[in-house]
């Protein structure tokens, strides 16, 4: 089991980032013991969500998880986020609140595992996070320029905003939901594909004392959706620069923007990104990653492990030569773990498991 160390200081301010590979979750300190809590993904060995273990090591308890937020329903981000909302019964939860539309909870009521023999863990999961409270605790929309937390710790003000989805992705959501909306009499025996451009996963700004941090989530670009529609708002411009980044959509081409890193960021900020290993999709690519590292003071990638799949060298040629991409589907778990002091300017960076700089 890793050892995670001390639990961080009242005063300080810690992002911990986990990825495996194909997952992604997130823990923000945000001071004085209490956390806020992104998307989910599970342990190695199954035995549920790795923050979940992570604050457990760590001597947290129950009441001091403020907010849980799912971004978006993609099943990369999503594994044991019922178990963490029945594990932290206090807690705020949040979903995307382009999911709170008729058309969504009719599908996410219809493809929750009851009804369809083969709906995906992604509709079954989101189901059990916005079902696990009873009236009127339900899980709450995140939408632009909502407000999730706002409270004094420390003596300085914390405020976690939602800058996504624009309203255009609600439309976007909804022409995709009704597509899967099941007629009277109709069987069910496949679920909804995950909705494809990303448009609506919400992107967290945390003002936390003089400095910010800009967790991307999986949002990609758009003129009309996406990043740049997003810069254009005023009220998005008045957000503090943040000096902590985790880079959007795995670090992929699609969900990078110049607007973001010219405006929303410091000048070279620390970056952080999870790789995402499906099929033959690999993401952060080998440009994606020079990109990143030119325009950070730091880069870190969570899980770094050998794509090459474990097999004899020999086995492994004669394969390739009758294969066109032989490798790993998902990797080792990894951790960055990202600490300050309040209103000191320098980030602490710790890697854990298969975290390696980037």
């Amino acid at each position: 089991m890793t050892n995670y160390g001390s639990a961080p200081a009242g005063d300080e301010i810690e992002v911990m980032l986990f990825g495996p590979g194909l997952g992604e979750a997130i823990a923000v300190h945000l001071g004085e013991g209490q956390w806020l809590l992104v998307d989910s993904c599970e342990e190695k060995s199954g035995k549920g969500p790795v923050t979940g273990h992570y604050l457990d090591a760590l001597g947290v308890n129950p009441e001091q998880v403020l907010a849980i937020l799912s971004t978006h329903w993609h099943n990369d981000h999503i594994r044991g986020l019922s178990v963490l909302a029945n594990k932290y019964p206090e807690a705020s939860l949040f979903i995307s609140g382009a999911l709170r539309s008729t058309e969504a909870m009719s599908v996410l009521s219809a493809y929750n595992g009851k009804t369809a023999a083969r709906q995906a863990k992604g509709t079954s999961e989101i189901y059990g996070f916005l079902t696990s409270r009873k009236k009127p605790h339900r899980a709450k929309i995140a939408a632009a320029q909502s407000s999730l937390v706002d409270k004094v710790l420390n003596r300085c003000n914390v405020k976690v905003y939602a800058l996504s989805p624009l309203q255009e992705a609600y439309h976007k959501a909804i022409a995709h939901m009704a597509q899967f909306m099941a007629a009277d009499g109709e069987s069910i025996n496949n679920a909804p594909p995950e909705p494809s451009p990303n448009a609506t996963a919400v992107v967290l700004h945390i003002d936390v004392g003089d400095d910010a941090i800009l967790l991307g989530a999986d949002l990609e670009d758009n003129k009309t959706w996406g990043w740049s529609a997003m810069v254009e708002d005023p009220w998005v411009l008045e957000r503090g620069q943040a000096s902590v980044y985790k880079v959007a959509h795995h670090g992929s081409r699609t969900g990078e923007a110049n607007c973001v890193w010219d405006t929303l960021l410091h000048k070279e900020p620390v970056a952080v990104v999870t790789p995402f290993n499906w099929g033959c999709h690999r993401l952060p690519t080998d440009d994606d990653r020079a990109r990143i590292r030119a325009r950070a003071s730091a880069a870190f990638i969570s899980s770094d492990a050998s794509r090459s799949p474990d097999i004899p060298a020999g086995q492994l040629k004669r394969m390739n030569a009758i294969c066109k991409d032989i490798r790993k589907v998902d990797g080792a778990m990894g951790a960055v773990r990202m600490r300050k002091t309040l209103n000191t300017k320098h980030w602490t960076v710790e890697l854990f498991g298969a975290a390696r700089p980037l």
